[in-house]
């Protein structure tokens, strides 16, 4: 399995970085042209929380690497609202989400799967 050719360019130079920007370190870097905008909001009240995080292109039109990314990851949880129900498992849901990535990742190039499937990938992976 290789994954070694999605240009990272692509997207913001700190998005492998959880909540970046803080008091000791503020988030100073103004976006670019071809950046992705990520939003992960969050909020309590009395004990209930909820969460919602959203991308869209800095520039407000996604590129074609960008684009399949997007939709992969739109599909992954397309895919798993559409199995919500009582009784249904996490690990269910997430094995589903995992195949969707996968398959845009296969699309986009940034993954070479060989002869395995992506039953087997998704399998391997949660071993």
């Amino acid at each position: 399995m290789v994954v070694d050719k999605f240009p990272t360019h692509q997207f913001a130079h700190v998005s492998s970085v959880l909540h970046y920007g803080h008091a000791g370190a503020p988030n100073s870097r103004q976006l670019e042209e071809a950046d992705i905008c990520l939003m992960d909001m969050g909020t309590e009240y009395h004990c209930y929380s909820s969460d919602i995080t959203c991308s869209f292109p800095a520039n407000g039109k996604f590129s074609c690497d960008q684009r399949i990314i997007y939709e992969g990851v739109l599909e992954a949880q397309r895919c798993v609202y559409a199995m919500l129900r009582p009784g249904v498992s996490w690990v269910d849901c997430h094995k589903v989400a995992e195949a969707a990535i996968i398959r845009s990742l296969l699309r986009l190039g940034a993954l070479c799967a060989g002869d395995i499937s992506i039953d087997d990938l998704v399998e391997e992976r949660n071993v």
